[in-house]
């Protein structure tokens, strides 16, 4: 009892904080846009369309959180914060075996799934691509946004191809005909994907939280953007490296919005966007 108020309390706190970072985000309608994002999502403001599709998607994730099938998978990433794999074991891949419901813990929580779905509801992203996908959960957060939206597809990429399966059927399972799985590592599929679906306007980079991976697949996803775009990075106080990579990022000249929200980095391109601006918010206990 006494941990579930100091769990509110700190929470009303945090939002506090955010608040005076939400108010000076006016320079631009694309921060206006990450900031009414981020404050629907702390004031859980939802439409009715938004929390059926909401409810489905949290029904499917407790689903997986008991499922006790053993699934085995060849991680391509950089395993747990505490590792130092090599280039070549990234490269090969890794060999772990885990029951689904383990594997579901890696999903976004409900919370971070909800700020991809907004930023998506905000700018109208049309074509969308994400790395890593894990077990759909985020994937499906960011279709059913366009599903609302009336207009928009996302293709997410995963490695793992018992994770590709299970992403692809839960997809299915929730009706979401606008997302596509790619199977295979990101660095065989990734310029396929972006050359199908450029002018790209959204991406959502997970699944390898390596320092050189991430900058890469940033400098490469680059020429294929919209002349508005939304780039996510999750994970990027994961570690030292996802870090020194996130602050690589920000300083980027094509990088004109940067929102570090610890958990997350939000970057806006926009060449109409003249100067630059970093936004930066408290931890939030979620």
């Amino acid at each position: 009892m006494l941990r579930s108020i100091a769990i509110r309390v700190a929470f009303f706190l945090q939002k506090y904080k955010a608040r005076k970072v939400l108010r000076v985000m006016t320079d631009s309608r694309a921060s206006m846009k990450i900031a009414g994002a981020i404050c629907a999502t702390l004031d859980n403001k939802t439409t009715q369309d938004e929390k059926v599709w909401m409810k489905r998607i949290e029904d499917l994730r407790k689903s997986l959180k008991r499922s006790c099938e053993q699934i085995t998978v060849t991680d391509y990433g950089a395993g747990a914060s505490t590792d130092s794999r090599s280039e070549k074991e990234m490269l090969d891949g890794i060999v772990i075996s885990k029951q689904v419901k383990d594997f579901c813990n890696g999903s976004k929580p409900p919370f971070w799934a909800t700020i991809l779905f907004r930023l998506i509801r905000e700018f109208g992203s049309v074509s969308a691509v994400e790395l890593g996908s894990c077990l759909g959960i985020s994937a499906a957060y960011q279709a059913a946004a366009q599903k609302i939206n009336g207009a928009g597809k996302i293709t997410t990429l995963e490695g793992a191809e018992s994770l590709s399966a299970l992403t692809q059927k839960n997809l299915q399972q929730l009706g979401l005909d606008n997302a596509t799985v790619v199977k295979g590592r990101f660095q065989d599929h990734l310029e396929s994907v972006l050359q199908e679906n450029k002018p790209v306007d959204y991406a959502f980079i997970d699944g390898h939280h390596e320092e050189k991976a991430t900058i890469a697949y940033f400098t490469q996803i680059l020429p294929y953007l919209a002349e508005e775009s939304v780039i996510v990075f999750d994970d990027i106080s994961w570690s030292a490296g996802m870090r020194r990579a996130w602050e690589k990022i920000v300083k980027n000249d094509h990088v004109k919005i940067a929102v570090d929200l610890l958990s997350i980095g939000i970057c806006v391109i926009d060449r109409r966007i003249k100067e630059k601006h970093i936004y930066q918010f408290p931890k939030f206990s979620k």
